[in-house]
């Protein structure tokens, strides 16, 4: 697969795709307005959010398949904007328990430790990792929340999924899949998940391949 991506290691990952196959994408939204505090639900897109997911849509070159979002609104403009430049109509399913919270077993528990933390989601994801925390799915049923969801939709041959979540979600498949976040370092070493940035799947949930900055790793269960 081919696709123009402000990240190399993305086009690296897309162009290891076989042909004939079906891909995913699970990427964070593109560039958004300043969030004051909390969530910001309601954030939209900056104009040059707008043109990079518009560049990114233009030269993909599969089809696009099955696309999902998280409820936020940067995340369906990223979606909309895709398809506006990808020049497709599709339907943009959202999915907040998937791709806004697999983290959340308790909504009010886990909502004061955001909270608390003045939303400092990297020492998040490191007591989550380590440690657990009131409120919160382990990383691993957070994680596979996620892939279950990825897996069961689309799935169509030579098109390509897209999910678009945030970057603490697409911190918690960091941490799964490729161990980050098992210590402080780790965290300060390797860049938190960026704007527009995604990890590229393919192959079945018994059975697939992720690539994400370039490393590509196997997964059996």
């Amino acid at each position: 697969m081919k696709l123009i991506s402000i990240y190399e290691h993305m086009e690296n990952g897309a162009r290891k795709v076989p042909a004939n196959s079906n891909c995913k994408i699970v990427f964070r939204h593109s560039i958004r307005g300043k969030i004051s505090s909390g969530v910001g639900r309601q954030v939209s897109l900056t104009n040059e959010g707008i043109e990079l997911c518009k560049t990114f849509g233009r030269y993909l070159q599969y089809e696009i398949g099955f696309v999902a979002s998280s409820s936020c609104l940067r995340n369906i403009e990223t979606c909309e904007n895709i398809l506006l430049g990808a020049n497709t109509a599709r339907e943009i399913i959202l999915a907040p328990n998937e791709l806004e919270g697999p983290q959340t077993k308790d909504a009010e528990l886990s909502n004061k430790v955001f909270e608390d933390s003045n939303y400092n989601n990297q020492e998040i994801i490191y007591e989550l990792k380590n440690h657990g925390l009131p409120g919160f799915n382990s990383i691993e049923d957070a994680a596979n929340i996620m892939l279950d969801y990825i897996f069961e939709n689309g799935n169509e041959k030579n098109k390509v999924d897209l999910f678009c979540t945030h970057d603490f979600q697409m911190a918690i498949l960091y941490a799964h899949l490729f161990d980050f976040a098992s210590s402080r370092k780790s965290i300060e070493k390797n860049k938190w998940p960026m704007m527009l940035e995604g990890m590229i799947f393919w192959g079945n949930r018994k059975h697939f391949w992720c690539s994400w900055r370039n490393e590509i790793k196997e997964f059996e269960n």
